[in-house]
């Protein structure tokens, strides 16, 4: 008879291998896999802080004395084809401006006349290398609206006696306020042909800032009475 302790080890094999079997691990028992981390998208640069604007230069700044406060001695002046055709009354310098008064048309018949004003940025006719600014600011008003010729002016005399340094014309009102004119608009007068002078080579080397009220018309008598403010470059 067998022995019932062996029948029982000979019974017991099956069920050590199914615990064995089942203590495999299966589907069911493999860890999920870990959650993918979503990498933060980077922070937008911040946007550039502008700087602070640059201050115009000043090149003209005027007062009760007949020099302005950079040096320039100013200089009122008349011109006409023929001689009378053109007074110069007055050159009156004030408190932050100067006035010019004069008269064009006195039956000379003169085809143009004008009256205007020489302003050096310097004393002793020293020239300022102003090729890096790009537009001039200038104060202006007129006791009737009015049209006004501003000029750059260089130290050629030939240049200057020509009248062919480069000009820009506006239209002024009566309330003063500041023009700002863009120097690369600046150019000779057409008459000038070859022998004008570009705004670019003016400003290497610029004298003064002239300011005209020209007339056309000569035939009857035009009183002129304008004022010049504080003249600035900008960059």
């Amino acid at each position: 008879m067998p022995s019932i302790t062996r029948s029982l080890r000979l019974a017991a094999l099956p069920c050590v291998a199914l615990v064995t079997a089942c203590a495999l691990p299966g589907p069911a028992d493999t860890p999920p896999p870990a959650a993918a981390v979503a990498t933060p998208a980077a922070a937008p640069a911040p946007a550039p802080v502008p700087g602070p604007a640059t201050a115009p230069r000043a090149y003209a700044t005027f007062t009760a004395a007949p020099a302005t406060l950079e040096g320039g001695t100013f200089d009122g002046f008349a011109y006409a084809e023929k001689q009378g055709d053109a007074g110069l009354t007055a050159v009156t310098p004030g408190a932050g401006a100067i006035r010019v008064t004069g008269f064009t048309g006195a039956g000379k018949g003169s085809t143009w006349a004008g009256l205007g004003v020489m302003v050096p940025g310097a004393p002793n006719g020293a020239v300022a290398d102003l090729s890096g600014y790009r537009s001039l600011r200038i104060v202006l008003s007129a006791a009737t609206p009015t049209s006004l010729r501003i000029r750059l002016v260089g130290a050629d005399a030939a240049t200057v006696a020509g009248g062919c340094y480069p000009v820009s014309v506006l239209n002024v009102g009566t309330e003063p306020r500041p023009y700002d004119l863009p120097l690369a608009a600046f150019a000779p007068e057409g008459y000038c042909g070859a022998q004008g002078k570009s705004a670019a080579v003016t400003l290497a080397a610029l004298a003064a800032v002239e300011v005209t009220a020209p007339t056309v018309d000569t035939a009857k008598r035009r009183d002129i009475d304008f004022r010049v403010g504080a003249i600035s470059v900008l960059r």
